[in-house]
């Protein structure tokens, strides 16, 4: 019996090379809309920064730069899925990559050549203008690579699956937000100058459009072209740099701000003041320790009262820490708090405002309502806030009746709450002041006001600052009923005390619920 023959083996079938460039370009495309994803995100938290300098940070500020960069991207998306159909080659990837690479690149470069004379134009065109000019261009160009991914990713699999190719590419660029969102507000501000952030951003878009190209199979001459502009490009935004303002000794990035230290005139006269942004936030004379703004010597208000002493004080906001150390110095053993969100200015206060010559003051890095509700037990027989977030800006959660709640629950009996508001006591921007005494008297009975620039016959129609003092206590006989001698201190302060009928008068209070706070402060300064 005869066996029949063996067959041999069938040899592997070699992958089909059409397959794997598929699979290459569609997880190129992936990591593409990933990256572009997570750009746009830098780029527009950075862009805060970037403008809060010169525009300050206003509702105005934020409303402009999300709006413009909300109608680039969609500009963008439209462009894209046109382009794409128009020219179904992957290389328009990286044309689109390479413009947005470019025009990020000289972002720097574009606000310091616009921004100072924008920000004559006022606090809702300033903006909106140099939003424009920044980011109109680059978030049209980065909003147009994802519908152009769509289109490519679906080609690969021959209009089989449009559907899981718009999903995932809206995934990953969703995911790519998401990445960028978080490494912008948790490391890139806190580590690098926005500049660098910028710069680098345009960089990594670089190196995505010539692999792009290259993926493409394009000749050498675009991706050396885009080398080329890119280095040329990058080399002017790293050059561009702020110049040196007159009398600053110091400024870094925060997590926060962007902080800067001036100084001016000589010793034993100079005045040195700290800047957040685009607001002077406090100040001393660095020889002798002395307060140089005038609404610093309200804490001394807290002295009227009977024993004219501070045993313990809590202040909200850092500013200079002038007045904390202040207090520290005229009463040694007292306990002094200062809780100031930002860490980068407390160091600030240990470098150039003395903060290290008063170990009696102790400065806080936390967000001044949940470091209250962290404190326990603990009381203070007087509280100052003067905690402020841009121009004017009282952080709205730090103004809310349930906030001075929390203030008078960690009062010592007696004690008083000091606050520093900036509003007109007059006319349309009084509405700041009138809200915030309607709603400081729902939580304590007594509430003086005082005008600190009322000896300076500053027109009450404008913005100053008005001093609160709040007490569970009468406090008017400490202010009507008290004989100060001429050329006092006292004498001084009490002359600025706005009698009950001058005092403006609101029904609006303002609550966790409904607090329109930021929407008051920005029609003020719109005014």
């Amino acid at each position: 019996m005869s066996s029949s023959p063996s067959k041999s083996p069938t040899p592997p079938t070699p992958a089909d090379p059409a397959l794997a460039a598929a699979r290459k370009t569609r997880l190129f495309l992936g990591l593409v809309c990933f990256f572009a994803g997570a750009a746009i995100m830098v780029v527009e938290i950075s862009a805060f920064r970037l403008l809060a300098p010169y525009f300050g940070n206003t509702i105005y500020t934020s409303t402009a730069l999300i709006g413009v960069i909300l109608v680039a991207f969609s500009v963008g998306g439209y462009l894209g899925g046109r382009l794409a159909d128009r020219r179904p080659a992957l290389d328009l990837i990286g044309w689109l990559l390479a413009g947005a690479a470019v025009l990020t690149l000289f972002i720097p470069a574009l606000h310091m050549a616009f921004s100072l004379s924008l920000s004559a134009s006022g606090v809702i065109t300033g903006p909106l203008l140099i939003s424009i000019v920044l980011f109109a261009l680059p978030g049209v160009l980065l909003g147009a690579v994802s519908p152009a991914s769509v289109r490519f990713y679906s080609l690969t699999q021959k209009d089989t699956h449009v559907g899981q190719a718009a999903g995932t590419i809206s995934m990953l660029g969703s995911l790519g937000s998401f990445v960028g969102t978080f490494v912008s507000g948790f490391f890139l501000l806190s580590t690098f100058g926005v500049r660098d952030i910028f710069v680098g951003v345009g960089v990594l878009l670089v190196l995505l459009a010539v692999a792009s190209l290259t993926l493409a199979r394009s000749a050498k001459k675009p991706q050396i072209q885009v080398l080329v502009a890119g280095l040329v490009a990058g080399a002017v935004g790293w050059s561009s740099q702020s110049p040196p303002l007159q009398g600053v000794i110091h400024e870094r990035e925060s997590f926060y701000h962007h902080i800067s230290v001036f100084e001016e005139g000589e010793a034993p006269h100079r005045r040195r003041m700290l800047a957040l942004d685009s607001t002077q936030e406090g100040g001393m004379n660095p020889d002798t320790g002395e307060l140089i703004l005038a609404y610093q010597q309200y804490w001394k208000l807290a002295l009227l009262r009977d024993p004219a002493e501070v045993r313990s004080a809590l202040f909200i906001g850092a500013g200079a820490f002038g007045m904390p150390e202040n207090v520290s110095r005229d009463f040694p053993q007292a306990a002094v708090d200062v809780v100031e969100i930002d860490p980068q200015v407390i160091e600030v206060g240990r470098e150039f405002f003395k903060l290290d010559d008063h170990p009696r003051v102790n400065a806080h890095a936390a967000d001044a309502r949940r470091f209250l509700h962290l404190a326990g037990d603990r009381k203070w027989d007087m509280i100052f806030g003067d905690a402020y977030n841009g121009r004017h800006a009282i952080p709205s959660h730090l103004a809310t009746r349930e906030f001075f709640q929390l203030v008078s629950d960690h009062l010592e009996t007696g004690g008083v709450y000091i606050m520093n508001i900036i509003a007109a006591v007059n006319g349309p921007k009084s509405e700041l002041a009138s809200g915030m005494i309607a709603t400081v008297r729902q939580v304590f009975p007594h509430v003086e006001v005082f005008d600190v620039e009322a000896l300076a016959r500053y027109p009450r129609e404008r913005a100053r600052n008005i001093i609160l003092m709040c007490s569970a206590e009468p406090l008017k006989p400490l202010i009507v009923d008290r004989y100060a001698a001429a050329g006092s201190w006292q004498e001084r302060l009490i002359r600025t005390h706005l009698p009950a009928g001058t005092v403006p008068r609101s029904d609006i209070v303002f609550t966790d619920n409904h607090n329109p706070v930021d929407a008051i402060i920005a029609r003020g300064l719109l005014e």
